[in-house]
């Protein structure tokens, strides 16, 4: 064989070989592609302020785990999500509220992120994930809670208490959703819980110019409230009646009109009270939970039965109220209050109404809820109804409570 040709066979052999490395190495490439597009994604980050905590919310493509970073500074939190891939790389957001200063999210490696958090002080920390539930993902959520501002919340709520020696009535408003949990959403982005927290501040400053009478919000801001919790804190407002603000929606946009609804111990009023029971009872889901509510009292359950049973009555007089009111501001849905298994209504204290103060799905209704005329008369219809009600809870709560006494009494000379 000549020289030349050994030449030529010896520069195929080396072509060979690199066509074979280069086919090799794209093909491991290829693995990496699909491998790091299997892994979950990091699809978005949000925050949200409370008075006493801030919440951090990673938006996954699929579940991760998750571990601690342990760090030396007692005003700085880590976290490390494993298995996921965050296309950006690295995120800096400054929050500058009462909990933290910034959170700092960087990728360690192409399967590992870092959660860096900066505390403005020390705080208590709860992450957890959440699965997928309707159109929100998966979820991992960082609540950041700082104990000092949750003890002040708590007394704030309890020195409002001490306005009921003076003989004055307290109205607490509880403005539905926020947060993570938006609500209902208009064709045209209206989201409802900007709608009741406007309706709610305007309720308040209403009422809180009538003598006698002082009211309180659950949230003052866009953030999350699990439900129980609202109900909580309308108890340590020491609340004489509580009035949850929503906006109805539905996938058939023609529906529209207002409507109220009290609690039903039992069976729904119908098919459409119990699905929007159901509807409303989400919001934990939506927004996130960690935890279960503190339990209710636990009474005799003939006394809890009668208290309950005179709350309920309360509540479906102010709901009548209260459509006699609405009626002059908007089309009603239902001529009378609808009952239904309401998480937020539960309450065993004060009489309690959910308002669904219009379609936010039907466009105009839609552009009604946005507009400051129909909020103020919304708001004034509403506190009228308060007004008009608060003489009829006196009577009510005396007549309820000689039926407690007299089940008392009756049970004491059985004792005998």
């Amino acid at each position: 064989m000549s020289i030349l040709a050994r030449r030529k066979r010896k520069s195929s052999h080396f072509i060979a070989r690199g066509v074979l490395a280069a086919g090799a190495w794209g093909f491991i490439f290829l693995l990496l592609s699909l491998e790091a597009q299997a892994r979950p994604k990091i699809l978005d980050i949000k925050h949200w302020s409370a008075p006493d905590q801030t919440r951090i919310v990673l938006d996954l493509s699929g579940p991760a785990s998750y571990e601690p970073y342990a760090s030396s500074d007692s005003l700085t939190l880590a976290w490390v999500i494993k298995n996921v891939h965050f296309p950006g790389g690295e995120k800096i957001v400054p929050i500058n509220d009462l909990v933290m200063k910034k959170f700092h999210l960087q990728a360690l490696t192409p399967r590992r992120v870092r959660l860096t958090v900066t505390l403005v002080q020390p705080v208590e920390a709860k992450i957890f994930a959440l699965k997928k539930y309707l159109d929100r993902p998966d979820r991992l959520v960082i609540d950041l809670v700082r104990p000092d501002l949750e003890v002040k919340e708590k007394n704030t709520r309890k020195e409002a208490r001490g306005l009921k020696t003076q003989k004055t009535r307290i109205v607490v408003i509880d403005p539905g959703h926020g947060g993570e949990d938006p609500g209902a959403i208009g064709p045209k982005g209206t989201k409802e819980k900007d709608i009741v927290l406007e309706l709610g501040k305007k309720i308040k400053k209403i009422l809180d110019q009538e003598k006698g009478i002082r009211a309180f919000l659950t949230r003052q801001g866009d953030y999350f409230i699990p439900l129980t919790q609202r109900v909580c804190i309308a108890r340590e407002y020491g609340a004489d009646l509580f009035l949850s603000l929503h906006c109805n929606g539905h996938q058939k946009r023609q529906l529209r009109g207002t409507s109220v609804y009290c609690l039903s111990l039992k069976e729904a009023s119908d098919v459409t009270a119990r699905l929007l029971a159901e509807r409303e009872n989400a919001s934990d889901l939506m927004g996130g939970v960690y935890e279960k509510g503190a339990p209710g009292r636990i009474l005799d359950s003939i006394l809890l039965d009668l208290e309950q049973t005179s709350l309920i009555n309360a509540s479906l007089t102010l709901g009548g109220i209260a459509l006699g009111e609405l009626r002059r501001v908007n089309a009603i849905q239902y001529s009378i209050p609808r009952q239904a298994q309401f998480a937020v209504l539960k309450a065993q204290d004060f009489p309690s109404l959910l308002v669904e103060c219009a379609y936010l799905t039907h466009p105009k209704e839609e552009f009604l809820l946005q507009n400051a005329n129909f909020q103020n008369r919304l708001a004034r219809a509403l506190a009228e109804s308060v007004k008009k009600f608060l003489p009829l809870l006196t009577i009510q709560e005396g007549e309820a409570g000689k039926m407690v006494r007299d089940h008392g009494t009756s049970n004491h000379n059985s004792l005998r």
